[in-house]
């Protein structure tokens, strides 16, 4: 349910069959027509919502009478819910996104248009903490509430990595924890690990206060109170605890760590790609020569002896707000460049390239580089 920091295989195109009917049959609406591998996509204005799914299921022309499915997308600068409707009577099938920003996950509920919207737009809520406005019931499907954190953002502390990263920055890991130990540094902290067990003390918990609940009889309003007041002394004993704990190491920025070894992977990537297509080679030759070209930067990663740390400074502060106003800047700058990228008739690639200057130019201007 998940995408990549910026929509993939999502391109400026003229109206379709089906893209040219809703503009018809809603005039004034605002539609942003993307190009996606499956069906028609539009991209419409939260405050349309409404009145485009009320249209879709309703009009003559359209008559979408079933929700295929509606997921959550985390495109870190912002979120997205993507709605796949399909009309069997006309036999015509259509995608709709709306988006929104960070600081304001809201989104109208279509629960009242299509019933199969009632869970859906529960586990993205779970999912994603994107709030349904008018939903009669957004309780989680799957976890407790309280818990203070949605499984599916890029954010969860468990979902950090992509995938296919995985295995390479694990193998550095345990490379770099080795020469520490081989040099007589202290031991590196596994964060990961760490991130784990807290996850796996605060579900005994819950377990623990749900059981008891239920023993005494209580109602399900007083277990959920009971949960989440175990969830809070879990926090609480966690708070307590850290500050006995011996002084640490000097702060290493593990985020910016991970965020540069994502940019020379993507840059290896990149340049591998093009080398391989410009000696003609095949899909399949060219994703081994790429998983090839990331295990030889895994190795070369692994076998480099640990930098020395950098002299003890202040950490610079980010509070929420720099961080969403961050973001905020992101976003309009990727908006603003993919636009002028695509006036400028250039290229899926080329546009990807430019936007990723010009966040790296953002980044330089940021950090004072």
């Amino acid at each position: 349910m998940t995408g990549e920091g910026s929509p993939p295989a999502a391109v400026a195109a003229p109206p379709g069959p089906l893209a040219t009917l809703f503009q018809q049959a809603l005039p004034g609406a605002q539609f942003e027509i993307v190009q996606t591998p499956l069906d028609e996509t539009i991209v419409v204005q939260r405050d349309d919502l409404v009145r485009v799914m009320e249209t879709a299921c309703n009009h003559e022309s359209l008559r979408f009478d079933f929700l295929r499915c509606l997921s959550g997308v985390d495109y870190i600068t912002h979120m997205e819910v993507a709605y796949h409707l399909h009309s069997y009577s006309l036999q015509q099938s259509v995608g709709i996104k709306v988006r929104c920003p960070n600081d304001d996950l809201h989104v109208p509920t279509i629960s009242h248009i299509w019933q199969a919207a009632n869970w859906h737009e529960r586990e993205t809520h779970e999912m994603f903490g994107i709030v349904f406005d008018g939903h009669p019931d957004l309780r989680p499907l799957l976890t407790e509430e309280g818990l203070g954190y949605y499984p599916l953002r890029k954010s969860h502390p468990l979902a950090e990595i992509e995938e296919w990263q995985e295995d390479y920055v694990e193998a550095i890991a345990r490379a770099k924890v080795s020469a520490q130990g081989a040099a007589g540094a202290a031991p590196a902290v596994d964060e990961k690990a760490a991130k784990i067990a807290l996850a796996q003390k605060k579900a005994a918990a819950i377990t623990k206060a749900r059981d008891a609940a239920r023993a005494k009889g209580l109602s399900p309003e007083d277990e959920k109170a009971a949960v989440q007041a175990a969830i809070k002394a879990v926090d609480e004993e966690e708070a307590a605890a850290a500050p006995a704990a011996a002084a640490p190491p000097p702060p290493v920025d593990e985020r910016a760590a991970k965020i540069a070894l994502a940019q020379k992977k993507a840059a290896l990537i990149t340049k591998t790609r093009n080398e391989a297509r410009a000696r003609g080679l095949s899909p399949e030759d060219e994703r081994l020569a790429v998983a090839e070209a990331l295990k030889k930067l895994a190795e070369e990663d692994a076998a480099a002896p640990p930098a020395a740390p950098a002299p003890a400074a202040a950490p610079p502060v980010q509070d929420r707000a720099a961080k969403i106003a961050l973001a905020q800047k992101k976003a309009a700058l990727i908006t603003k460049t993919r636009n002028e990228a695509r006036a400028r008739g250039l290229s899926p690639e080329d546009e990807r390239q430019v936007v990723a200057e010009a966040l790296k130019k953002l980044a330089e201007e940021e950090t004072g580089g």
